[in-house]
Order: C-alpha cells, then sequence, then structure tokens
C-alpha cells in the first residue's frame, strides 16, 4: 500500500527543501511543483501528492559537487555505463533517489522514486507518473530557454483542458517527443555526449504516438 502524502507532509518537505539549495534552484523546484500539480489536474489528479513530494525532491542533489555525487553513487554500489559516467549533468536523477530513500523516507514511495529517477532522461517505457515529473522539469514557468518556453506554448495553446482523455494523451506524448528532439539537438549542437536512455524515451514517444493514433 502507498504511503499517503498529506499537505501537511508537503509543507513541511517544502520547508525542509528550501534549506537545502540555492534560492535559484528553490524557484525552479517550486515552478515544478507548480507544472506538475497543473499536470496532475489533467492527466491524473490521485498521484498529485506522490508528484509534488517527487517536484519538490527531484532537483535534491542538483547543486552537489561532481566529486560529491560520484562518491555517493559509487558508495551506494552503483556501476555507471560509459554514457552515464560522460553525462555528468544526469547524475542528480541517480543521486536523489538514493538520497530520498536515506533521509526522506516518507516520501519514498516507488512513484516518486521512479519520477525522479527519470526526470533527466526519460527512459523506454516511462509511466505516465514519470512522464509528467519530465514534462513540469521542461517547462515550468520559470523557465526561460527559448525551447522551454515554445514547448510550454505548445502544449497549453493546444488547451488539452478541452479535449477528451484518449486526445489529451495523445497531445502529451506529441509534446514529450518535441521534448526529446530539442534535448537531441541541444547536446548535439554543443558536441555534448548523449544518454542512450534518452534516445530510447524519444523511440519509446513516437511508439506510444503511433499506438495512440492507432486507437482513434
Amino acid at each position: 500500500m502507498c504511503k499517503e502524502i498529506t499537505v501537511a507532509a508537503l509543507d513541511t518537505l517544502r520547508a525542509l527543501v528550501g534549506e537545502k539549495m540555492s534560492e535559484y534552484r528553490f524557484a525552479h523546484t517550486r515552478g515544478v511543483e507548480q507544472a506538475v500539480g497543473e499536470l496532475c489536474a489533467l492527466y491524473l489528479p490521485e498521484a498529485a501528492p506522490q508528484l509534488r513530494a517527487a517536484a519538490l525532491l527531484h532537483d535534491i542533489t542538483k547543486e552537489w559537487p561532481r566529486e560529491q555525487a560520484a562518491a555517493y553513487i559509487e558508495a551506494h554500489g552503483i556501476a555507471l555505463r560509459p554514457d552515464e559516467a560522460a553525462s555528468p549533468k544526469i547524475w542528480h536523477g541517480i543521486t536523489a533517489p538514493l538520497v530520498i530513500a536515506d533521509e526522506f523516507s516518507a516520501f519514498a514511495t516507488p512513484t516518486v522514486l521512479s519520477a525522479v529517477r527519470w526526470h533527466t532522461t526519460g527512459r523506454s517505457g516511462m509511466t505516465l507518473t514519470e512522464a509528467l515529473l519530465y514534462l513540469a522539469d521542461y517547462m515550468e514557468p520559470t523557465r526561460t530557454f527559448a525551447d522551454c518556453v515554445a514547448l510550454r506554448q505548445a502544449f497549453f495553446e493546444a488547451e488539452p483542458e478541452k479535449m477528451d482523455m484518449a486526445a489529451r494523451l495523445r497531445h502529451l506524448w506529441r509534446v514529450l517527443l518535441l521534448s526529446f528532439d530539442d534535448t537531441l539537438a541541444a547536446l548535439a549542437a554543443e558536441g555534448a555526449p548523449v544518454c542512450a536512455d534518452t534516445l530510447a524515451a524519444r523511440e519509446y514517444a513516437a511508439k506510444m504516438i503511433s499506438r495512440k493514433e492507432a486507437e482513434v
């Protein structure tokens, strides 16, 4: 049985998280919490408490020095794949669930842990809760990067609240596909390594779009 996450528990968590990160990072974190709440209202209202907790905790290790993250990963017996080792920017998706289990056990539900684990890269077989946190992180309202603004507009200007659920899910996966394409294009422009999980997530999003369109 999943642990109940109450409003009071979220208030306490919000205060604790705010003490552990910079003002900039906390503003982003609050933006993700707001965005995931809006997405849950559209797709999965019953998951809102858990995904709000996941949003508050998703970047809990984002500001760690690279050496600290590497040591923490090693101490937990995790062997990074070569593509993961070459991409330190995604390591907080690996370390954060470990910290949640160690220090925030009241929030360490399977839903929270998996959403936080895959919020940086996505993966093949993404669950709906994983997809919602991933997208919330990408298009939360404090993001001013051009691709984030464009994605936010693409999602909300289509008025998903007026769609039936089948159309709403097709819309979600189409926007996710755009986000993966934007990420891959940005990495290519930087000459940065690409995590295999992101490539797999992109393929899975395309597959889900085809599957949802076939159901029409």
